[in-house]
C-alpha cells in the first residue's frame, strides 16, 4: 500500500503555534530539517511560550543540529541521531549500552521489512532485499527495545501502515507507531484491546 495525497481543496497547514494552542497536552515530535539558527531559535521560543519543554521532542537526522537545538533548549526531550543510533547499535552488539549514558529520550526508525514495500529508494544497497533483511536483523531486537524501555527511552518504528506491521512492531516492544493512516491504528488498537 503505498501514500496517497489529497484531492480535496481544504491544503492550508496549520502554523506551529496553532496546533501548540489546539493540542496543549498532546506530544509533538518537530523535526529541524535544516541548519537554520533563527529557525531552532523560533521553535523554542514557542516550545517555552507554550510550556511545551517536556512534551516536545527536539528531532533531526544530523548531529550539528541536533547539537544547536539542544544548546538552545537543552530541557526538551531528544531523538537519535544517523549517527547516535549507529552508536547504540556498536555498544548494543558490544555489550557496553548497560554502561554509557545516553542523552537521547526517543529512538525513532524505519522498520527496513516494509522499506521497500512503502518507499521507493534509489538503486543500490536499499533496494536489495538481502541487505535489508540483514538490517532488519541487526536493527529490530526485542532485548534492544526492553532495555530502552528500562532506560525510560521510548521506540517509535515508521512508517506502518498495515495490521501486520504494527503487530510486528509492537511484539519487538516499540512504544509506537508512526502511520500515514491513524483511523486504521486506532482500530488496530480497540480490537487488541476488546
Amino acid at each position: 500500500m503505498k501514500g496517497h495525497f489529497s484531492t480535496g481543496t481544504d491544503h492550508q497547514i496549520s502554523l506551529l503555534e496553532d496546533v501548540f494552542r489546539e493540542f496543549p497536552r498532546t506530544p509533538v515530535n518537530l523535526e529541524i530539517k535544516e541548519d537554520n539558527d533563527p529557525l531552532i531559535k523560533k521553535v523554542s521560543e514557542l516550545v517555552k511560550r507554550y510550556n511545551r519543554s517536556n512534551i516536545t521532542v527536539w528531532a533531526s537526522t544530523k548531529n550539528a543540529i541536533m547539537d544547536k537545538c539542544i544548546a538552545e533548549n537543552p530541557d526538551m526531550p531528544v531523538m537519535f541521531t544517523v549517527k547516535r543510533g549507529l552508536l547504540l547499535l556498536a555498544l548494543y552488539y558490544s555489550g557496553l549500552l548497560p554502561f554509557v549514558p545516553l542523552r537521547e529520550s526517543v529512538l525513532e526508525s524505519p522498520m527496513p521489512s516494509v522499506y521497500n514495500r512503502t518507499y521507493d529508494p534509489p538503486p543500490g544497497l536499499m533496494r536489495n532485499k538481502l541487505v535489508m533483511k540483514l538490517v532488519q536483523k541487526l536493527t529490530m531486537r526485542r532485548s534492544l527495545f526492553q532495555h530502552l524501555e528500562a532506560r525510560g527511552i521510548q521506540v517509535y518504528l515508521w512508517v506502518l501502515n498495515q495490521d501486520s506491521d504494527f503487530q510486528k512492531a509492537f511484539s519487538l516492544g516499540a512504544t509506537g507507531v508512526i502511520t500515514d493512516y491513524p483511523s486504521k491504528l486506532r482500530m488496530f488498537l480497540d480490537n487488541q484491546s476488546s
